[in-house]
């Protein structure tokens, strides 16, 4: 009896010892994945704010504007819980993940500038006086988005069309 106790743990450990090279091969790709999954889901928030930005006059009010944000920002923060539970096992595959969070930490920062600005313009301050939170806000974003593009070739991930 004990025999066969030894030889199915044999058998077990072999096949586990085996498994788990592939095991960190499927982290990268459950990364990759998740990756071009939310860039699709994150797309019409983005085109919705993008217009809600592009259709925005400073006497306006700034509903539509704050809607859109609200939207983003919700999205991003989903996107983000969704790679932090990602788990991965190789170096490339964490810098990638860390490169990717930062990105979307700088955007979570810009869209909090953002809502900034709209604050100040609801309360009644000049264009000049909100300009400020929308330069940061502007240089949030093109540092979130030199984070992701360098965290996507890092990763080998192509966008999805």
């Amino acid at each position: 009896m004990s025999r066969r106790i030894l030889i199915t743990v044999g058998i077990l450990v072999s096949t586990l010892t085996a498994a788990s090279p592939s095991l960190a091969v499927a982290s990268d790709a459950t990364l990759k994945t998740q990756i071009k999954r939310n860039l699709v889901a994150i797309r019409p928030a983005l085109s919705g704010f993008q217009e809600a930005t592009d259709a925005f006059k400073p006497g306006k009010s700034p509903a539509r504007l704050e809607k859109a944000t609200r939207r983003l920002t919700l999205k991003i923060s989903t996107y983000k819980r969704r790679i932090v539970a990602v788990k991965t096992s190789t170096a490339t595959g964490a810098k990638g993940k860390k490169l990717l969070l930062s990105g979307l930490g700088e955007f979570g920062s810009g869209l909090r500038q953002y809502k900034r600005a709209l604050d100040k313009l609801d309360a009644g301050a000049s264009k000049t006086a909100t300009r400020s939170a929308l330069r940061k806000a502007d240089r949030r974003f093109m540092v979130a988005a030199k984070f992701e593009d360098e965290a996507l070739a890092t990763l080998n991930v192509e966008r999805p069309n």
